[in-house]
């Protein structure tokens, strides 16, 4: 007679999501940002710090139980972090580019923001049940 395994029930499920945001900068600037001084460099530098790329500048997440909550939420946050925006195509990847500013740095900044939504469920289980089925696997019983 085979044993029965444990296996609990999901207690309800929800909506998340995670916005990362970019922003479009140099190198001197993304240094500037991160040590929070101005970057001095002498003629013998041969560091480009002009050159432009995308750094990560924040995120956030929540979560909601219901979909028109999560998608009222989601357009919420959107429109107060983006403002004035454009929908993009790049490298296979969707992207909102809008402009804002960068905690660190004086001026307006070009941004991307990405976003991320997963349909998780939230489990409750007994963990010594859990746990007495786990050292019961891959055992040879009857061998």
């Amino acid at each position: 007679m085979e044993k029965q395994i444990y296996s609990p029930q999901p207690d309800g499920y929800f909506y998340r999501c995670e916005i990362y945001h970019e922003a479009l900068l140099t190198y001197g600037q993304y240094l500037e940002k991160t040590s929070g001084e101005k970057v001095f460099y002498g003629p013998d530098d041969s560091t480009n710090y002009h050159a432009l790329d995308w750094y990560k500048n924040g995120s956030l997440s929540f979560a909601e139980k219901e979909w028109p909550k999560f998608i009222s939420r989601l357009r919420d946050n959107i429109k107060l972090s983006c403002g004035m925006s454009l929908q993009k195509e790049e490298n296979g990847r969707q992207y909102i580019y809008h402009l804002g500013t960068v905690l660190g740095l004086k001026g307006t900044f070009l941004l991307r923001s990405r976003i991320f939504i997963q349909h998780s469920s939230i489990i409750e289980m007994d963990e010594a049940k859990f746990m007495t089925d786990m050292t019961r696997y891959g055992r040879w019983e009857n061998r």
